[in-house]
């Protein structure tokens, strides 16, 4: 019998043949996709031990044909440890940004999941990707956050979509990870995995020209409910200037756990953000500010968040009456002859009063992309916890994180 990291390795050899190969299989027979990464992450904490990683992972997909405007589909997900790269440290310098709670590799059934789609209507059941505000893949380290759902999209309005559904369990880089749980385990929500799940429903709309709005209600029960709602809206002065404006608003509503105690994602946030394109250079700034009684704090909901003011690594995530500023710089080194090339720097700061906590956040981001198929990212991101308690343990969280990603989609 193989051992577990034999078989992930099998799967990521089969994920390169049929790669290959996708592109000949005659559509009668479905269709075959995937994804091939290589990553690694450095990171140098402030406070506790340095870790390291490397790892090959992937995504091996296969859709049936249509029939009857049904098809079925199913992904294998899987990341390996190189241990030619981190053999040389020790075990307990693995960073569990790649691997299952133990540092271990792992392999699991993704998705799994058949679809419905007729005239304006589709309708997915079993385990998912989903991309809303507060419920999306959030796609930062080796694989993408995955969701046992069921979900409806109708998009017979005009430029109208309405989207609602129920969500389970779910599993990924988002999702709870500690001694008992792992990236590649589908869990219920809340503190003690008790949750009966989360009901969302959502309306976005294009009706006007170049203005995009969206409303989105979720309850996660044994957590919180969200009320959440933006708008954008661009202003085209030319083929190569356009400044877009961006305003959010959320609503969180904290519920009880199974021990009866109130989970404390309470709150309200805004935000307001804007972007500057001229030719190869985007200039950004964005505002967030969070409003809550003592001791509450605002989420992130089922995923990485909807923020503004987001960086690479810190977010206002947990924080109490937050404020936070974010500015950025993005260059498309293509129009000056280098072609797929990107370079962004990023200036994040967060507070909170009320804990006397401040954090500052600089990112530097390289992108390549060949096409559609091959492209890489890397990008260094530096937190500096001013007042050496962001932790919550009177801890400085403060550390620097390099990540290098290699990806090849087929």
């Amino acid at each position: 019998m193989y051992p577990k990291s034999k078989i992930i390795v099998m799967t990521l050899a089969a994920s390169t043949q049929f790669g290959l190969f996708a592109a000949v299989i005659p559509e009668d027979k479905g269709t075959v996709s995937g994804l091939i990464r290589l990553g690694y992450v450095d990171q140098d904490n402030v406070a506790s031990t340095d870790t390291y990683a490397t790892a090959l992972g992937g995504i091996l997909k296969y859709e049936t044909p249509v029939w009857n405007d049904l098809k079925l589909g199913i992904a294998g997900y899987a990341s390996q440890k190189l241990h030619f790269a981190t053999g040389s440290w020790d075990e307990g310098k693995t960073n569990s940004d790649f691997f299952d709670a133990d540092g271990k590799s792992f392999a699991y059934l993704g998705e799994a999941y058949v679809d419905y789609t007729a005239n304006d209507l589709n309708i997915r059941i079993g385990r998912q990707l989903i991309d809303t505000p507060f419920v999306n893949t959030d796609e930062i380290r080796m694989l993408p956050n995955t969701f046992e759902a069921a979900m409806a999209t109708y998009g017979g309005i005009e430029k109208t979509t309405v989207t609602a559904g129920f969500i389970k369990r779910w599993a990924g880089y988002d999702s709870p990870r500690g001694h008992n749980d792992s990236i590649n385990e589908f869990k219920k929500f809340g503190e003690t995995h008790e949750s009966t799940g989360t009901y969302l429903l959502g309306i976005t709309n294009e009706r006007i020209s170049d203005l995009l709005l969206q409303g989105w209600f979720y309850s996660i029960d044994e957590v919180t409910d969200i009320a959440y709602a933006d708008a954008t809206y661009k202003i085209l002065y030319s083929d190569i200037r356009s400044l877009k404006f961006s305003a959010q608003a959320a609503h969180f509503a904290e519920d009880r756990d199974t021990t009866d105690t109130m989970t404390g994602i309470n709150g309200n946030v805004i935000g307001l953000a804007a972007n500057y394109e001229w030719g190869m250079v985007t200039l950004g700034a964005a505002y967030n500010e969070a409003f809550n009684k003592d001791g509450k704090f605002i989420g992130l909901g089922l995923g990485g968040g909807p923020y503004y003011t987001s960086m690479e690594e810190w977010t206002i995530d947990g924080m109490e009456d937050a404020r936070a500023y974010r500015g950025s710089i993005i260059v498309n080194l293509s129009d000056a002859g280098i072609r797929g090339w990107a370079l962004c720097s990023a200036y994040g700061a967060f507070k909170s009063v009320a804990a006397d906590q401040k954090i500052d956040e600089w990112d530097i981001v390289a992108t390549y992309a060949y096409g559609d198929a091959l492209s890489t990212d890397i990008s260094y991101a530096k937190i500096d916890d001013k007042h050496d308690n962001a932790d919550g343990s009177n801890g400085d969280a403060g550390y620097d994180r390099f990540l290098v990603r290699l990806s090849y989609r087929f």
